[in-house]
């Protein structure tokens, strides 16, 4: 783990990385990337239409690019895409350039908060396919820095709280 100014935030889908992310940036005064913003704005279509159009392949090639791009940020949350933490090349990046956190959301919330969200995802096809896709990425998730699990109830602001009070005396603020 190395200690610095920058935070990535990891974890599967719908478990809040974008929006505990914006919340803790606040609390830091710092900024904030969304990896899959920013593949976005480089191929100016929805992670969904990338897929779709390019293939997974050429999204996974612009995501290392961009986390790439964030190392060169200090004082930086970054949100990182669901499958970003998979290769190994993306965690050892991430674990040379700042601290990790797996955000721990267990299966049963990540389905109840995305099933209106199911086109929006190009690898959540169904429940059965992404419950496959979640039990191969939590090996992975599990090697972050720290793991921080939501409590019942407990809000995007309120999280970010708890992570800062975790990182507290970790980060190099100035």
């Amino acid at each position: 783990m190395s200690t610095g100014t920058r935070v990535f935030l990891v974890g599967f889908m719908g478990c809040g990385k974008t929006t505990t992310g914006q919340a803790l940036a606040r609390r830091l005064g710092w900024a904030f990337v969304d990896l899959d913003t920013q593949v976005e704005q480089v191929f100016g279509l929805s992670v969904r239409d990338i897929f779709a159009q390019h293939g997974e392949a050429a999204f996974r090639e612009e995501e290392a690019r961009q986390l790439v791009e964030t190392t060169r940020l200090e004082r930086v949350v970054v949100a990182t895409g669901g499958g970003t933490f998979v290769p190994e090349a993306n965690r050892v990046l991430v674990q040379r350039s700042g601290i990790s956190v797996f955000l721990d959301v267990p299966w049963g919330e990540i389905l109840r908060r995305l099933p209106n969200k199911w086109e929006e995802r190009p690898l959540f096809r169904s429940p059965e396919q992404a419950l496959e896709l979640y039990r191969l990425r939590l090996p992975f998730y599990r090697l972050a820095d720290f793991t921080v699990r939501p409590l019942f109830g407990e809000d995007a602001e309120a999280l970010a709280g708890r992570i800062a009070l975790l990182l507290r005396g970790l980060l190099c603020a100035t």
